[in-house]
């Protein structure tokens, strides 16, 4: 409708200026969407009218249509109409006038009864815009009357409808903030007043300010803030001046705030928008002068915080005078304590994070499954962004020691635990069955409340690491205060992880040494205040909790490393937790390792420091120029990163004998490696042995990488990955073949996985039996420990029921327990599979890492990295066809295997490797490829894709030159051509030989042509043919793509043939086959053959005819092969066909022969009338009858017209 209205202006209205389709234009841009297009078609607007000649005319047109545009609804018109209007009315204040432009406004605008409540809705919002507008333009100061007008409007438009009330509210608080106190109370407080009273409705015993609504709570407060900021509420006189008890004098004050939860909690259902009122409510406590350097009423803060949110919208059952809470009520209470976080001081912020919110906040962010789930995450991110020194200080809290609303039940709970427990004291003192019932409880709730705690701790260590990981992620400069609390954080993690408080760490901390340095004053009392928080947690900390603090630790080590601009490793976060993990275990006073070190691996643990210092400082020495590059660290950077990593695994219990391996391992490629670069200057008899013990080093690093990948972390991958980017100018063959075996298993694996899976339902043995009995042995000694154990054989001895009960319960545990323990084997073997796939998933992406490297501008490193990539497309192709019909577990190592080698290895696009090694590993790789193909069925959309294209590049790396393998591989594809086409059920994909041709012609000439014509020159199929002897086609159709790849060779050569690019080779090859060719062409178009080919199979021949007669005349040599062209030409002449499409092409040959094209019907004629003398009489009178028969014979539709005709006829 507004659309319509802006497009029809009143007759004369319009301008007649030249531009008039440009300045029309400008309306229409003004609805968009993109708020930059707005703003420029209202600024273009404004100039064009400021430099009209008829701006008069052009402005009140342009008044009009602005107007009356506020009522459209399509996409953003309000938006832009309204800006436009505020701006047309500031940039021209003689033409015009705010009175009169409100007047139009409401003309406009007017609403009728007889409108259609779409319509009213549209002219509402319109008649909205506009006074927003008049506001905007800055004029309505200079005439207050028009103003108080404005505001008494926007009052009564709020009584439209109930949700048009708080933009209406919100509209004329905005404009009551100019208007001066002597206008308020003569002409406002009045309307005002009548806007917040409410007529108590029936029944009902809420009256006065209980029973308003939230936008009248807006306005309330709205105005109490209004009286502050003019002084009218420190003046008595102009107070008497207000109505009677007009409420929003005291709508929030101290003791007064509970009458405003039920309106407030009631709109709540706007969530996850806040509500007008609660920016109001909340930013009045905070800041009731405007004033930001104003102090915080911290006790009315705090009382309208426990009263309005906590009480009223976080809820509880328990708690008097509290309503019921929801999810939206908890999520309006998050969302409000995002709101007031960043304003609040400290004191006061620790102050509103009662027990009460903080189960809130715990309820909703332990699990992903709750409704507000990402609203509680996003408000403790919000949380730690604003106070983060504060956020830490809580969770750390937290964790020491839980609050018991987070680990315990609830308060009735309780009560009535503590009236049972003497009636339990009695039980227990009278034994038997009830005795041990009651100690099974026990057990129970003691483990409950265990779980409920190390749930609580858990997701404290989660949420501090989230954060801590913003912290660190983030691109900002850190001042010191951050990278402190960041130091401070990791300590934590770091003690939690490894460490426990020593016995004497509190006797030690007061009786330091006074000699010693403030840096070590500061580190050893961060440490002791550690060690004493982790002394002083209740509970003590579990082993869950440890090993969880520890898995979120080791998912810190590569934060930052990845990508172009990742962090150095002397300034990485890996860094900083080793070196916290280091000082820690140097100082022993204060903490110790919760298993220490043996002597040995004391000794590793102290060489690799030694270690990791020389690298540190190597690589501060190190000068810009040398620092990492865009696409790899240095080798000697990447060795720190290890160091350090493999220190942290030493000083973990669990992973520690395998960190001893890896640290040795680690140190003799070190050695190897890296420092011998400083002793370059060696004898020349010595190089070779250093290059045999380098290469091996290289390969028992490799080891060690996929010994790191092969773990759960996904940081020590991330590292892995750095460091294989560093190696990969030293990679060689036994490496790859060392990653390349990880994707092939053994057949022993698979066959004892296989036979797991056929032992699943076989019977338990009796060694199996005994061992699970040893278990459950070992499980019973853990509960009878655990439990009173003299009351339990009392209960079992003086009790024959219970006795006999418990051996019967013992008999069902066993047949129980077969079940469970075959299940869970089952679970299992499912799970090693997976963890198997997964592991083997990462080293293919190593193996991508290493393929997609661009090395260095050597040309003996270019050849050396093409051989090894070459070398990796024959295994890489055996492990996709094992796994191209696996299950669906491994879909994705299919997937991933199908295209690491499509478009990494089998790289089309990039330049094609040349030189003698790549060759070789190329001749080496079609060799087996070959063999396994003609082995293996191959999966067409798989494996049959992906042999194509390995066909067609490793050939066309082969043919780059002129080698002395082209006998070797023309006779490789000689046998796969016949395998293709003269074997019944050969699996050798066809599509490989068209893509060959088409993608490389002189390579496919080369390798093709003469098996080619070999099979199409052939007679007959021979069974018992020698191995020397061709075979024909296996039928027809074989044979008919015989031909069509020979018409595809034909036009490529033919193109080379023209350019002079076709090599002596390949026109000697030409003239060998070229009797074959003839002989096979000729053959086919024999009558007999052409009788039995089908339409589109004659066409291929012709087509083939074609072209090979169009390369016969281009020739150089033509009179040699001119006697073949009118061989071949007067076969096709004699083809006798009915298809235009034939004939076409017959036409089409002779022509490129030169040879006059002869019609076969022509040619007949004179046998024909040669024959009529031998032909009987009766047999041509036999020919006439039938034509005379064909002739009379009708289609259907000539049927049914005489039948029509019939039936008119009749009527």
């Amino acid at each position: 409708m507004g659309a319509k209205q802006q497009q029809t202006p009143e007759d004369g209205d319009a301008p007649s200026s030249p531009q008039k389709g440009d300045f029309l234009k400008l309306f229409w841009t003004l609805a968009e969407s993109e708020r930059d297009v707005r703003t420029q078609a209202a600024a273009q607007l404004l100039a064009h009218l400021k430099g009209s000649a008829k701006q008069e005319q052009e402005v009140q047109y342009t008044l009009k249509r602005l107007v009356r545009g506020l009522a459209s609804s399509r996409d953003a018109a309000r938006q832009g109409f309204s800006t436009a209007l505020s701006g047309l009315l500031a940039a021209f204040p003689k033409q015009l006038a705010l009175q009169s432009t409100h007047e139009l406004l409401r003309d406009a605008m007017e609403v009728h009864s007889s409108m259609k409540p779409m319509e009213q809705r549209e002219h509402m919002f319109g008649r909205l815009f506009g006074l927003l507008a008049l506001h905007r333009c800055g004029r309505l100061s200079a005439d207050l009357p028009l103003q108080v007008a404005l505001v008494k409007e926007l009052l009564e438009m709020a009584a439209f409808k109930r949700w048009f009330r708080e933009t209406c509210y919100e509209a004329a608080l905005t404009l009551l903030a100019d208007v001066p106190a002597e206008q308020f109370l003569t002409e406002l407080a009045a309307p005002i007043h009548s806007s917040l009273q409410i007529q108590p409705s029936k029944g009902s015993e809420e009256e006065g300010v209980e029973a308003w609504n939230a936008d009248q709570v807006l306005l309330a407060v709205g105005v109490q803030r209004y009286l502050h900021a003019t002084g009218i509420d420190q003046d008595e006189e102009q107070m008497k001046r207000l109505p009677e008890n007009f409420a929003a004098v005291s709508a929030l004050q101290r003791h007064n705030v509970h009458l405003l939860a039920r309106p407030l909690r009631g709109s709540s259902g706007c969530y996850p928008r806040v509500h007008s009122a609660w920016f109001g409510v909340f930013g009045h406590v905070l800041n009731p002068t405007g004033d930001a350097s104003a102090a915080v009423d911290g006790e009315l803060f705090q009382e309208a915080w426990t009263v309005l949110v906590e009480n009223s919208l976080v809820g509880s059952s328990n708690t008097e005078g509290s309503g019921p809470t929801s999810h939206e009520r908890q999520g309006l209470a998050l969302k409000l304590f995002e709101l007031v976080a960043p304003k609040l001081p400290a004191p006061v912020l620790r102050a509103i994070l009662t027990p009460r919110f903080v189960k809130c906040l715990y309820n909703n962010g332990v699990a992903k499954r709750n409704y507000l789930h990402e609203a509680a995450r996003h408000c403790l991110k919000s949380f730690a962004a604003c106070a983060p020194a504060e956020f830490f200080h809580f969770f750390r809290k937290q964790f020491t020691s839980p609050l018991s609303i987070l680990v315990t039940s609830t308060s009735a709970d309780s009560d009535d635990e503590e009236e049972e427990e003497p009636k339990k004291k009695q039980k227990l003192s009278a034994g038997g069955f009830s005795a041990l019932v009651e100690l099974e409880e026990k057990k129970e709730r003691e483990e409950a409340l265990t779980r409920r705690t190390d749930r609580a701790r858990v997701w404290a260590v989660e949420t501090m690491v989230a954060a801590l990981t913003d912290l660190l992620s983030s691109k900002t400069e850190v001042d010191d205060e951050t990278t402190k609390l960041q130091d401070d954080v990791l300590r934590f993690l770091v003690f939690h992880s490894f460490f426990s408080a020593s016995g004497d760490a509190a006797s030690t901390s007061s009786k330091k040494s006074k000699k010693s340095k403030k840096t070590k004053k500061t580190k050893t009392s961060e440490v002791d205040e550690v060690a004493q928080e982790a002394a002083a947690a209740t509970p003590a900390l579990s082993e869950n909790v440890a090993n969880y603090t520890k898995t979120r630790l080791f998912s810190l080590l590569s934060l930052g490393l990845a990508g172009a601009d990742g962090a150095r490793a002397s300034a990485s976060v890996l860094n900083r937790i080793f070196a916290i993990a280091q000082g820690m275990q140097a100082d022993s006073t204060a903490v110790v390792l919760c298993e220490p070190l043996s002597e040995e691996v004391l000794t590793q643990f102290t060489a690799l420091v030694g270690h990791v210092d020389t690298l540190r400082s190597k690589e501060a020495e190190q000068d810009e120029e040398d620092k990492k590059s865009a696409t790899r660290r240095p080798l000697s950077e990447t060795f720190l990163l290890l160091f350090m990593s493999a220190g942290l695994q030493l000083l973990d219990a669990e992973q520690r004998e395998d960190a001893a391996v890896v640290a040795a391992d680690l140190d003799k490629c070190y050695a190897q490696l890296v420092a011998r670069e400083g002793k370059k200057k060696s004898k020349k008899s010595k190089r070779k042995e250093q290059t045999e013990s380098e290469e091996e080093s290289v390969v028992v690093l490799t080891d060690l990488l996929l010994s790191l990948l092969s773990q759960d972390s996904s940081a020590l991958r991330e590292i892995v990955s750095q460091v294989f980017r560093s190696l990969l100018p030293l990679l060689n063959t036994d490496c790859l073949t060392t990653m390349v075996n990880v994707l092939q298993p053994t057949a022993d694996g698979e066959g004892a996985a296989a036979d797991e899976e056929d032992d699943e339902f076989a019977p338990i043995t009796r060694d199996e039996d005994e061992d699970e009995n040893e278990e459950e042995d070992k499980e019973e000694d853990e509960e009878v420990a655990l439990s009173s154990a003299d009351a339990v054989s009392d209960a079992l001895r003086n009790d024959e029921k219970l006795s006999a009960l418990h051996r019967e319960d013992l008999a069902l545990a066993a047949i129980v327990g077969q079940v469970k323990v075959r299940s869970q084997r089952k679970k299992d073997i499912k799970r090693a599979r997976l963890q198997t796939m997964h592991f083997q998933l990462r080293v293919l992406d190593l193996l991508q890492v290493f393929v997609s490297q661009r090395p260095e501008q050597t040309d003996v490193a270019t050849a050396k990295h093409n051989a090894l990539v070459l070398s990796l497309v024959a295994p890489l192709f055996r492990v996709l066809a094992r796994v191209q019909n696996a299950d669906s577990e491994k879909l994705v190592l299919r997937d991933r295997l199908q295209a690491v080698l499509l478009h990494k290895v089998l790289r089309a696009k990039d330049k094609i490797p040349s030189g003698e090694v790549a060759q070789t590993e190329a001749l080496d790789a079609l060799r087996q490829i070959v063999e396994l193909i003609q082995t293996t069925p191959m999966d067409k959309d798989h494996g049959g894709k992906v042999a194509s294209a390995a066909i067609v590049y490793l050939v066309r790396v082969i043919c780059t030159s002129e080698a002395s393998s082209d006998e070797e591989v023309q006779k490789i594809i000689r046998a796969s051509v016949l395998d293709a086409f003269t074997k019944k059920h050969s699996r050798f994909p066809r599509a490989s030989f068209e893509e060959l041709l088409t993608k490389s012609p002189a390579a496919g000439a080369r390798v093709l042509l003469e098996p080619l014509a070999a099979v199409a020159a052939a007679t007959e199929k021979k069974e018992d043919a020698d191995e020397s002897e061709v075979r024909a086609a296996v039928d027809e159709f074989s044979k008919c793509e015989v031909f069509r790849l020979l018409t595809v060779l034909l036009r490529g050569s033919s193109k080379l043939q023209q350019s002079g690019e076709l090599s002596k080779a390949q026109r000697s090859a030409f003239k060998r086959v070229q009797k074959s060719l003839k002989t096979a062409l000729v053959r086919q178009l024999a009558p007999e053959s052409v009788q039995q080919l089908k339409a589109k199979r004659m066409k291929v021949v012709m087509m083939f005819a074609l072209q090979l007669v169009k390369f016969w005349h281009s020739s150089e040599d033509k009179k040699a092969a001119q006697a073949d062209v009118r061989a071949v030409v007067a076969a096709v002449q004699s083809v006798d066909s009915k298809s235009p499409v034939v004939k076409g092409m017959v036409k089409q040959v002779s022509e490129a022969a030169g040879i006059p094209f002869v019609s076969v019907k022509a040619d007949k004629k004179a046998p024909a009338e040669a024959d009529d003398e031998l032909m009987p009489e009766h047999d041509e009178e036999e020919a006439k009858t039938n034509k005379a028969k064909k002739s009379k014979t009708k289609s259907p539709k000539d049927k049914q017209k005489k039948k029509r005709k019939r039936s008119v006829a009749e009527e």
